[in-house]
């Protein structure tokens, strides 16, 4: 019905816009057809279907289902409810790094770097080594295994130990030793 009031105020407003009277009353007709309720209806056609709605919603049972649920406001007593239910349910969340969770059954093991007896990192094959090495061509990763480049390898060691300022010569040594001593193991 709303509906209805707002269309014909509507169409009033306009009609009183128009400057002419002869054009008023063409507007009027005009606007009455573009703004009914289905494309090819006239407006006697609205009318009645306004009148079948009237009688449909007189209908005791919807009339008093619809002030029930506007008198008691039942959709928010609704979410109310479910908002409480889970207030009180027990948090799930919790204190990662500090506290685990219960392991199912198939789980099959922690993502965890494990170290060999002596305390070094096993290899997991991240290639990480290799992206320094590469730069020089020193070494790459196949399978787990190391393989050098002998002459490249000592020829960097060669240029570390004789063409660096004393300083930086220590740490470089260091690290020549140490590439010297997993290439001969």
């Amino acid at each position: 019905m709303a509906a209805i009031l707002a269309r014909k105020s509507l169409q009033a407003l306009r009609a009183r816009q128009l400057a002419v009277p002869g054009q008023a009353l063409l507007g009027l007709h005009n606007y009455r057809m573009r703004f009914s309720s289905h494309p090819y209806s006239t407006i006697k056609e609205d009318e009645e279907r306004e009148e079948l709605a009237k009688e449909m919603s007189k209908d005791w049972s919807s009339v008093f289902e619809r002030s029930i649920n506007t008198l008691f406001l039942t959709e928010m007593v609704r979410g109310l409810m479910l908002t409480l239910k889970y207030f009180f349910d027990k948090k799930v969340t919790i204190n990662y790094p500090f506290e685990k969770g219960p392991l199912s059954p198939r789980f099959r093991g922690e993502h965890a770097l494990r170290r060999y007896p002596t305390g070094e990192e096993r290899c997991i094959a991240c290639k990480l080594c290799e992206a320094v090495g590469i730069i020089l061509n020193l070494m790459w990763l196949g399978s787990c295994v190391w393989h050098f480049n002998l002459r490249r390898l000592l020829s960097f060691i060669r240029y570390v130990l004789h063409k660096q300022s004393p300083l930086k010569r220590r740490n470089e040594k260091m690290v020549a030793v140490g590439l010297l001593g997993m290439i001969l193991t």
